[in-house]
């Protein structure tokens, strides 16, 4: 491309396209001599050439009146030897004068090919027909005008009859200023140039233009001109914008009838200085030089400085042209050097061997505007994307195409360790780095790279739920736009949500303990509620039944109380013996007594117990409290410990506890004292009984015994709060047939609680929308991607079947039921995902209903989940992870033409990712796009990406 006239293609430069030269009868100064090519004008030519090379624009176009004899005297003195050079291009033109419907004149302007023979302009000029006389333009017919014409015409112009008649140059002056073209002439001539080498250019609303001409009542008239003209003159901003086809506040109310006019054909508008003096007075616009514009509205014109390059811009002008000090984009450019690449480099390496000369002393000049690289499958645009990418120190290495091992790297580096590519940027900073040679971590991105293997990562991923690198990008491009009220300080979009809702997931974590308390007691109910539960409850009553009968058969006899007189020694003993069962008997009551004072007791000191953990808890969250919101009570002015004082009193439970360890120690010494007692008793029963007659002693022993069977017999009855006897073993039947309502009633509280944690994450994706509120007002500030693409940023709590399948399948077999096998497993989990819809609150609370009962109903047919868990995993596992949400996030996303990205076809995906990143991101580093042939088809790439490349080329 070194070889090339202009290798950076179309560039903003100045062009006046309306200067006049020494050959117009208006000249200020010396003038040429009649004959163009006379020697005589040689100076003046230079002289003029020196003019055009010294100004400014790039390109201008001569348009004297009447006459091609200026551009015949330049293009005569550079074919001369010794001619100075000429750096600009120059058009030839003309400046004609019309019949037309007005007060005043009406001037016209052609400006043809720099390449045109001279032959066709002069037969262009005898195309044109002179009003009054119907002759042909020339010199000898203008001097023929002023002398046909009436005195009162001649003396209105400041000429008398006398001197027209008898000087040619007064004659040829006087014919100059009265002539008229006829306009149908004018338009023929134009026609009749071949190759489309002449262009119509009409004055606007400059001197003498077609603005002054009354539309209401000419208006077939001006349409005609409207016609044949591609190009108009004017120096104001919104008729240029009219021209052009943009719509602004000036010309809102009248620009639709203004297109129509034009057909509904934008046109190109320009602003030419109109100069006719080589070098203008500083300050003086009425004495203006080559390329000193009235009022700086300088003309700016995007295209090569060529007749094809005009062309280019007259079919985009809204695109290629600007009327003013300077283009946004090249003020842009100007101002922001730094973020140019001017060129890029590839050469080899010095102490390269190789022989091959590959990319060797290849040389990109780059535009500054957007560039887009098109090209056959291998034909580089990889290679150059991934190089240009290395250089500004890419982090998606890991994603290139080209320079990658086994292709330009090899399995050794070969060959692209020969090679050093460098690029400077508009600043004058040079990088250099070998091709086999990756970025350091460390380095600064110059450039935002977005191979093919980056752009599925992106988008792909971002559907599948697997990767959250796309909402990343979001997430910047939205942090971007925030405004310092909303910032209030945070670095990154991370700080920022961790900011605003800290005190949101606090409340969440703590709804998620509750919730996981519920599930352990879901899983306890459901532990009992299985049949072997029930079994073995039920063959443990069977062996308390049967010790029962056993003990029942075993009862002793039934002794009579003897009736036989006593002797006093008899009768003293049996009192005796009366009143030691009776103290036994109290002792047995006093220690029950006892007994059940402990057990209240042992239930004081844990009730301590669980205070203290609970004040634990308590102190770990207010300490929390303090460290998560001291910044923010500083900012008000306030101290954290006065808005909250929390006053513990722990000496009152450690008083509580101290009192039952005293209490406990009481009993143990009082029950000590019983045992003793009754020992003692025991041992004076001996004797008594001794004393007693046989019959008396049977009936003692009887006693004995019966008390104790009945003691056994008691303590296999037991009660209902003694878990191991009959009576504990029939209440907790009881318990088992309440189970199902108890389990539904925690079930129940569950999808409240689980309700409430969707309330909050809706709260939370709520506040997280309001943050891109303005990327949203952009968007609607933008007709291109408010209308035609409808883009729309989306908050939404989402979820996809693989965030669910994937944990989900960790916890539970897919073995049976409609679980049975992973390709049904997932049909049947995404069967549900399809039909119900996770951001919303009671569909979700649906799906959770429909799938807990699928992997209920899956599992061999019992209660719970028991047998579906993978081995080590409990079924506390699988509910907490499924109605605890923590699958079901904040998500941002994109909308579409009206479809959630994951419905857009990969072209489209492809079209969405572009706009973001040119339309929407703020971020002012170069965009390197490799983008897959086989993701972006070619009605795509008109239809979506050509309006936005377009409208991205004025702010990048």
């Amino acid at each position: 491309m070194t070889d090339k006239k202009y290798p950076r293609g179309s560039e903003w430069r100045k062009w006046d396209l309306h200067i006049h030269t020494p050959a117009s009868f208006h000249w200020s100064g010396k003038r040429f001599n009649a004959d163009p090519k006379s020697l005589d004008n040689a100076d003046l030519v230079d002289e003029m050439i020196d003019a055009l090379n010294s100004a400014e624009p790039a390109v201008f176009a001569f348009m004297d009146y009447w006459t091609f004899d200026g551009w015949f005297a330049l293009k005569h003195r550079l074919s001369q030897p010794g001619a100075p050079e000429l750096t600009k291009t120059v058009f030839p033109g003309i400046e004609l004068r019309l019949v037309a419907p007005m007060t005043g004149r009406l001037n016209a302007h052609v400006l043809f090919s720099d390449t045109i023979e001279d032959q066709y302009l002069r037969d262009f000029k005898t195309a044109l027909e002179i009003a009054l006389i119907n002759r042909p333009l020339s010199d000898h017919s203008l001097k023929c005008l002023a002398r046909h014409v009436g005195d009162d015409l001649l003396n209105k112009k400041g000429y008398q009859r006398c001197e027209v008649n008898d000087d040619d140059s007064k004659a040829l002056e006087a014919g100059s200023k009265i002539a008229e073209i006829t306009c149908d002439s004018y338009k023929k001539a134009i026609l009749n140039v071949p190759d489309n080498k002449a262009i119509g250019f009409m004055p606007f609303n400059t001197n003498d233009g077609l603005a002054d001409i009354k539309w209401n009542e000419h208006y077939s008239y001006c349409l005609g001109l409207f016609d044949s003209s591609p190009i108009f003159e004017t120096r104001l901003t919104d008729t240029w914008a009219a021209f052009v086809g943009i719509e602004t506040k000036g010309n809102e109310k009248w620009i639709s009838n203004f297109q129509l006019a034009l057909k509904n054909i934008p046109r190109l508008a320009i602003s030419g200085s109109d100069a006719h003096r080589f070098i203008g007075e500083s300050g003086n616009k009425d004495r203006r030089g080559y390329g000193d514009y009235p009022s700086e509205k300088a003309t700016w014109i995007k295209a090569n400085p060529t007749f094809e390059g005009l062309q280019q811009a007259i079919k985009e002008p809204a695109k290629r042209s600007f009327i003013g000090e300077q283009p946004p984009k090249k003020k842009l450019f100007n101002e922001n050097r730094s973020l140019f690449i001017d060129k890029l480099e590839i050469n080899k390496s010095s102490d390269s061997t190789l022989n091959d000369e590959w990319l060797n002393q290849t040389r990109l000049d780059l535009n500054p505007d957007l560039i887009a690289i098109i090209g056959n499958k291998g034909s580089g645009k990889s290679a150059l994307a991934d190089i240009t990418a290395l250089l500004g120190n890419s982090k998606q290495s890991h994603h290139f195409s080209f320079l990658k091992e086994n292709r330009f790297r090899g399995k050794t580096g070969e060959p692209a360790k020969h090679f050093v590519a460098k690029s400077t940027w508009a600043d004058g900073k040079d990088l250099e780095k070998n091709l086999n040679e990756n970025p350091a971590t460390e380095n600064v991105e110059f450039v935002k790279y977005i191979p093919q293997g980056h752009f599925e990562e992106l988008c792909n991923a971002h559907v599948s739920g697997k990767s959250d690198a796309f909402e990343k990008e979001l997430r910047a491009v939205i942090f971007s736009h925030a405004d310092d009220t909303i910032r209030l300080g945070a670095l990154d979009f991370d700080q920022l949500i961790e900011q605003q809702e800290r005190s949101l997931r606090s409340r969440i974590d703590g709804l998620r303990n509750e919730l996981h308390n519920v599930n352990q007691q879901i899983d306890s109910t459901e532990s009992q509620m299985l049949p072997e539960t029930r079994r073995a409850i039920e063959e443990l009553l069977t062996q308390k039944l049967r010790l029962i009968d056993e003990l029942n058969k075993i009862r002793p006899e039934d002794v009579a109380q003897p009736t036989s007189e006593l002797t006093d020694e008899q009768q003293k003993a049996t009192g005796l013996l009366a009143e030691i069962v009776e103290e036994l008997e109290k002792t047995k009551a006093q220690k029950q007594i006892n007994q059940d004072e402990l057990t209240k007791l042992a239930a004081k000191k844990k009730a301590g117990r669980n205070l203290l953990e609970g004040i634990d808890v308590v102190n770990r969250t207010i300490q929390n409290f303090f460290t998560s919101f001291d910044e923010d009570a500083k900012l008000i002015g306030l101290d954290i410990n006065e808005i909250i004082q929390l006053k513990i009193n722990e000496q009152r439970i450690a008083d509580v506890e101290s009192e039952t360890s005293t209490r406990e120690t009481e009993i143990g010494s009082d029950n000590q004292k019983l045992e003793e007692h009754d020992q003692a008793i025991i041992t004076k029963r001996e004797p008594l009984n001794a004393k007693l007659n046989y019959p008396q002693q049977a009936y003692q022993n009887y006693l004995d015994q019966l008390n104790e069977w009945e003691e056994k017999k008691i303590s296999i009855l037991g009660s209902r709060d003694l878990p191991d006897t009959l009576k504990g073993l029939e209440h907790r039947k009881e318990q088992l047939d309440s189970l199902p309502t108890q389990r539904s009633n925690l079930q129940a509280d569950r999808l409240e609680k689980t309700a409430q944690i969707f309330d909050l994450l809706n709260e939370q994706r709520a506040n997280r929308e309001t943050l891109f509120q303005p990327v949203q007002q952009l968007i609607q500030n933008n007709s291109l991607i408010r209308d035609e693409y409808k883009l729309q940023f989306k908050a939404e709590l989402s979820s996809t079947t693989e965030l669910i399948t994937d944990k989900l399948f960790s916890l539970v077999k897919q073995a049976s039921g409609e679980f049975r096998g992973e390709s049904e497993s997932l049909a049947a989990i995404k069967e549900l995902t399809d039909r119900h819809d996770l951001n919303n609150r009671q569909s979700l609370l649906g799906f959770l209903t429909e799938l807990h009962d699928k992997l209920e109903g899956s599992s061999s047919g019992q209660i719970g989940i028991q047998s579906m868990l993978r081995k080590g995993r409990s079924a506390n596992e699988v509910y907490d992870f499924l109605f605890d949400l923590e699958y079901l996030k904040p998500r941002y996303t994109l909308m579409f033409q009206d479809a959630h990205i994951e419905q857009l076809s990969p072209g489209q995906r492809g079209s969405l990712l572009l706009i973001f990143y040119l339309l929407v991101d703020k971020g002012n580093t170069p965009i390197i796009l490799d983008q897959p042939e086989e993701n972006l088809d070619n009605e795509t790439i008109v239809s979506l990406l050509v309006p936005v490349l377009n409208e991205a080329k004025q702010k990048r």
